[in-house]
């Protein structure tokens, strides 16, 4: 498995500059959505089916974290996931609260979910839900509520994995158009 993590985080860093090139800009939650939908997608279409993260959840962390794009991190570092920054000689903004904390900054808004899909696909945080999402792809059967359930190392609020759930309703209710609740195949 960490072959295969390491050739996909590769893979999507090789391709990044082509595709971060992509950038989006927003004036409601729809217009949030939507860009971190085509962003997801874009970086989906460069790496194995078997790595490729569920939009839906993509787009409900991003509306948590960042506050649907609205947060101090959002608007000035194009930070839409919360992902820290470990090292301080790198671009990043400090939290206001812990000066200790510090978030990555990024050029572009897509090189946010860029990162976002390596995390999830290269850090040894995220064995339990790189191992469930191979076996769903193995087995196709999607059950997202599971996979949700191994980012609760994610965050360290106790209910993250209810708070992204219930993102994800809503979105399906808010968006029908943008998002079709998976059938297994």
């Amino acid at each position: 498995m960490n072959i295969l993590s390491g050739f996909c985080a590769t893979l999507l860093m090789l391709c990044q500059p082509f595709i971060s090139q992509y950038d989006f800009k927003y004036n409601s939650n729809k217009e949030f959505v939507h860009g971190i939908i085509q962003c997801t997608q874009s970086f989906n279409a460069v790496i194995p089916p078997q790595h490729r993260v569920i939009i839906v959840v993509s787009v409900a962390q991003a509306v948590l974290e960042s506050d649907w794009g609205n947060s101090r991190f959002a608007k000035l570092g194009n930070n839409f996931y919360g992902i820290i920054e470990t090292d301080p000689t790198e671009p990043h903004i400090t939290a206001l609260n812990n000066p200790n904390v510090l978030l990555k900054t990024y050029g572009r808004k897509c090189e946010s979910v860029a990162d976002y899909i390596g995390l999830l696909n290269a850090n040894k945080h995220f064995i339990d839900y790189q191992e469930l999402r191979m076996k769903q792809f193995v087995t196709r059967v999607i059950d997202i509520d599971k996979l949700v359930d191994t980012l609760r190392v994610y965050a360290k609020d106790p209910f993250y994995v209810y708070k992204v759930k219930d993102t994800i309703k809503y979105l399906y209710v808010t968006y029908p158009t943008f998002f079709k609740k998976p059938t297994n195949a």
